[in-house]
């Protein structure tokens, strides 16, 4: 007789926690009436939630709230889920030092600066790591443990049984989303609201370009690919896993949440009722489980968006989880944006100010990153002090790391007196994780200058591997705070990159405080979202798929097109995740002196998806203006020759980024609206 595992029979005996969000306090109501065991909600600031003043909870309604709960016996977590400036630690600090007196049940947390916090201020209330981190690997969940953290709410991008992985190996707590909207985007790497408009995503208040109507098209040629319903490539349908509760009780989760913090009472009541009951079914004897009629209907009234189990379970094709006609689409906040071409540099930082900045600044070291020998090669050539080995590569470059190939940059950078890293990937699941771990081991010895990792998992797999390496906190920390920059100075951490969200008001603030070397992106292509989902194959596969695509992403170059005619380039990498790229390149080099500051130790060039000739020619350049700026170049080149040169042959067009805005002092949601529809006005 075979007889059940422990872990079989524990996921049947103990209760699985199904978690309902609130906006209001009708909606806590009626969700603690619904039978939701615990309830997750905001304050009035730093959450992900920021578009609406007339939602979330301010301190006295926290704590009525937290009252009401307890007395109804269920529990209360509260969100500080936003991404902090340097400028909002003492509010933040202050945050959650209130929610820990009024006895919430736990915090739900993105940045690190909430951790190093809460240490400080010793909080007792449990952590809880918010989706934002993304935690797609065990390595990645026991870190966070070790800080401290006693539940992960896991990537939405990872299967269910991935989500069970994560939590028998870290033996950590693991909640998981079930129901209602979803981000296409990996959790923390999406930036293209934040790049454009100063209204991050990390910071809850996306202008959602992710629902805008595009077309695929061609780089070469301009033209449209096909039409796939309305044209909202990126826009995935709703999550809803209400009929596969068996899975998610077997698979050792221990937490189901419901997503719908905006969400009126009456659509959250029927939506937990139903959750409630199906849950309560399957305990009540799970051999004989089946759905109740009244609790599918329930869920189908009261569908938003259409419906779908998107990729949790696995097999699922793009076209069954894009939700491409559109006409469902609750808020549309925006749809498109004509990027600027011209900025005026001399409102970003006062010329005074400037040179009482350059006068007192270090010298600051030059880093490119690349994808291939030749164009190391190039950067080394051209006066790179650093250059960077890209971990994700295009798969229409046809570009690959081969480890006689890596052994001999490193060398070729020695002999030059340049120093070399490798790129980790931004994310690891299992394949990519053993992959990483599979080339670091093999450079052991090899004399690697740097390892640049996205995650604490990869931070410490690193210095487990390379101890004589420098480990550099790479653009996936999104820094903007000097408090998680301490915090990944504990965990190993020698330098850090500042998230490519920043405006330069962000990134000064953070320069003042930070307590590790910083390093600023100051040109190249910027990631807007970094995605599973493939527009590529959406349009490429008869049935929309990755796995079963041609792959014409190796013989052209695809793009999005959105209602104001600008493009944005997509690359699918050797993982076939989706880069989508926002409209124009960073160019800082008008602006390059700002960077010359204490605090930052060095800026770096992109090249990782561009020909040798153009890492030649834009390293080259800022070589040659750094060292003017720095006083080690006797000529008068005029260096608004070359930069010229640079603009006429980039493969992109160029703008200053990000760098002219702020993300923590950004526009009100309302003028930002405005400015876009008078530019559809304009345009018109």
């Amino acid at each position: 007789m075979i007889m059940p595992t422990n872990e079989s029979i524990t996921s049947l005996t103990s209760q699985i926690e199904l978690l309902a969000p609130a906006g209001r306090r009708d909606a806590l109501e009626a969700v603690i009436e619904a039978g939701a065991d615990a309830v997750y909600l905001g304050t009035k600031t730093l959450n992900m939630r920021q578009h609406r003043k007339d939602f979330h909870f301010d301190e006295e309604q926290l704590r009525q709230a937290v009252e009401f709960v307890h007395e109804a016996g269920r529990r209360l977590y509260v969100t500080v889920n936003a991404l902090i400036g340097e400028s909002e630690l003492r509010k933040a600090a202050d945050l959650i030092a209130s929610i820990d007196a009024v006895g919430a049940d736990a915090i739900i947390v993105h940045d690190l600066a909430t951790i190093r916090l809460a240490r400080e201020l010793g909080v007792t209330t449990p952590l809880h790591a918010s989706t934002m981190m993304n935690v797609h690997h065990h390595e990645h969940a026991l870190v966070l443990k070790r800080l401290g953290v006693s539940r992960v709410i896991t990537s939405r991008d990872i299967s269910l049984s991935q989500i069970g992985e994560i939590g028998r190996r870290a033996d950590i707590e693991v909640e998981c989303f079930v129901h209602g909207d979803m981000c296409v985007a990996h959790g923390g790497h999406c930036n293209t609201s934040g790049v454009l408009f100063g209204k991050s995503a990390n910071r809850g208040e996306c202008m959602k370009p992710c629902r805008w109507d595009y077309d695929l098209v061609r780089l070469d040629d301009g033209q449209a690919v096909g039409r796939v319903g309305g044209g909202h490539l990126l826009a995935l349908k709703d999550l809803c896993l209400i009929r596969h509760i068996p899975q998610i009780v077997q698979a050792g989760i221990h937490c189901m949440k419901l997503e719908g913090r905006m969400r009126d009472a009456a659509y959250l009541r029927e939506i937990v009722h139903s959750y409630r009951q199906a849950i309560d079914a399957y305990y009540q004897c799970p051999p004989s489980f089946t759905l109740a009629v009244e609790g599918i209907e329930n869920v189908y009234r009261n569908q938003v968006r259409r419906l779908s189990t998107l990729t949790i379970l696995g097999g699922a094709s793009h076209r069954d989880v894009v939700d491409a006609d559109g006409r469902r689409e609750p808020l549309q906040l925006s749809n498109g944006y004509a990027e600027p071409s011209d900025v005026d540099t001399t409102a970003v930082i006062p010329s005074a100010d400037r040179e009482t900045v350059a006068a007192s600044a270090p010298l600051i070291e030059l880093a490119v990153c690349v994808s291939g020998a030749e164009a190391a090669a190039a950067a080394i050539e051209a006066g790179a002090d650093r250059v960077y080995l890209a971990a994700e590569l295009s798969q229409r470059s046809g570009e690959h790391w081969q480890l006689q190939a890596i052994t001999d940059a490193i060398d070729l950078a020695h002999s030059a007196g340049a120093k070399i890293g490798l790129r980790t990937p931004r994310i690891t699941t299992d394949r990519e994780w053993a992959e990483a771990q599979w080339v670091l081991n093999q450079l052991t010895g090899a004399e690697l200058d740097y390892v640049l990792v996205h995650h604490p998992g990869t931070l410490a797999l690193a210095a487990r591997l390379c101890p004589s390496s420098s480990i550099v906190a790479d653009v996936g920390f999104n820094m903007m705070n000097s408090a998680a920059v301490a915090l990944l100075a504990e965990l190993g951490a020698d330098a850090c990159c500042i998230s490519t969200e920043a405006g330069l008001a962000d990134l000064f603030e953070l320069a003042d405080g930070a307590t590790l070397p910083l390093e600023a992106q100051i040109h190249g292509p910027l990631l807007g979202m970094l995605i599973d989902h493939c527009v590529i194959a959406l349009h490429g596969s008869s049935v929309g798929r990755k796995d079963v695509c041609r792959g014409p992403c190796r013989h052209v170059d695809f793009g999005l097109k959105d209602k104001h005619g600008q493009v944005r380039p997509v690359i699918a990498d050797q993982h076939c995740r989706n880069h989508l790229l926002t409209g124009y390149d960073l160019g800082a080099m008008p602006i390059l002196d700002r960077f010359c500051r204490p605090g930052i130790a060095s800026v770096r060039i992109d090249g990782q998806f561009d020909q040798t000739d153009h890492v030649l020619r834009v390293t080259g350049a800022y070589r040659h203006r750094l060292d003017q700026l720095a006083g080690r170049c006797l000529d008068d080149d005029s260096w608004q020759t070359r930069w010229s040169s640079v603009e006429d042959l980039s493969p992109r067009p160029i703008n200053l980024g990000p760098y002219p805005r702020s993300v923590v002092h950004s526009a009100t949601t309302v003028n930002v609206m405005r400015q876009l529809h008078n530019q559809k006005e304009t345009l018109i």
